[in-house]
C-alpha cells in the first residue's frame, strides 16, 4: 500500500483480518452442519436488540462437564489408587466398588455425577469395555463424537480472551499469558509424519507434567472473588498450500 500512512495500513489489515476470521468461522460451522439461518440468527442477536436471544447455558454446562471429564481421565492415569503395578490404569466397574467410576469421580474432585460420567464414558472413543463389562481407558485425552463445534467454541473463547488480555497489558508490569507459534510456510507434507509424532509425544509429555502442577492448585467450589480458571492448550496444524491456477492462452 504505497503512499498510505501506517495507521491506514494497520486499519486495512485489521479489517481484512476480521474478514478472514469471520470467513474461517462460517466455513467451519457450515462444514459441521450448522445452517446458514442459525449463523445469521446468531449474528443478528448481537446487533439487533429486537432479535431473540439464544440461551447458551446448556452449552456452558456441557463445556464444564467436558472439561471435568478431562480431569477424571487425568486422575485415572495418574492417581496410584487407579494404577496397577506397571503404572497402567486399571479397569473400573460401573457398580459400587473401591475400583469404580464413582470412586474415580470422587477422587477427581469434580461436580460430575456418577450417572453422567458413565453415560459419557460409554459414548467416548477414549474408553472401551472389557469382557466383564468394566470400563478400560484407551487414551488419556477425553473426546466425544460430533463435538467439534462446542470444543472449538471452548478453545476460541479462551484464545481470543488471551489475545485481548495480553494486548491490554503492554504498558503494565503484569505477566503476559503465553501465546506463541512457530511456522514454516512451505514444507513437504508427505515427509512430516515423524515430526508430527515427535510434536505430539513431547506436547503430551509437557501437558502431563504441567497438569500435576495445576491439579495441586485446584480449589474446591467456592464463591471467592479471587477464584477463576486456568487452562493450557497445545495444537499443531497443517494445511495444503493454495496453488494459483494459470491459464495457457497460447494458441496451439
Amino acid at each position: 500500500m504505497r503512499g498510505s500512512s501506517p495507521s491506514s495500513y494497520t486499519d486495512a489489515v485489521k479489517r481484512q483480518g476480521a474478514s478472514a476470521l469471520i470467513a474461517a468461522t462460517i466455513s467451519f460451522l457450515r462444514t459441521n452442519n450448522i445452517s446458514k439461518q442459525q449463523i445469521f440468527d446468531c449474528i443478528r442477536q448481537n446487533y439487533d436488540a429486537r432479535a431473540p436471544r439464544y440461551n447458551i447455558q446448556k452449552y456452558r454446562n456441557l463445556a464444564r462437564t467436558y472439561e471435568e471429564m478431562g480431569m477424571v481421565m487425568s486422575t485415572w492415569f495418574s492417581s496410584p489408587k487407579f494404577l496397577d503395578r506397571d503404572c497402567q490404569p486399571i479397569p473400573l466397574t460401573a457398580g459400587p466398588s473401591a475400583r469404580s467410576v464413582l470412586s474415580l469421580v470422587r477422587t477427581s474432585r469434580v461436580s460430575v455425577s456418577r450417572a453422567v460420567a458413565i453415560q459419557l464414558m460409554r459414548r467416548s472413543p477414549s474408553i472401551g469395555m472389557n469382557d466383564r463389562g468394566d470400563f478400560i481407558p484407551l487414551r488419556r485425552e477425553f473426546v466425544l463424537p460430533d463435538f467439534a463445534v462446542p470444543r472449538a467454541a471452548l478453545v476460541m473463547e479462551r484464545y481470543l480472551d488471551t489475545l485481548s488480555r495480553n494486548s491490554s497489558r503492554h504498558h503494565t508490569e503484569a505477566v503476559l499469558l503465553l501465546e506463541r507459534n512457530c511456522h514454516v510456510p512451505e514444507v513437504n507434507l508427505t515427509t512430516i509424519a515423524p515430526v508430527l509424532r515427535d510434536i505430539k509425544k513431547r506436547g503430551s509429555a509437557y501437558i502431563d507434567a504441567v497438569n500435576g502442577d495445576l491439579e495441586a492448585l485446584r480449589r474446591r467450589r467456592t464463591r471467592n472473588k479471587g477464584s477463576g480458571e486456568m487452562s493450557v492448550h497445545i495444537f499443531a496444524w497443517t494445511r495444503l498450500a493454495k496453488v494459483r491456477k494459470t491459464q495457457d492462452t497460447k494458441k496451439k
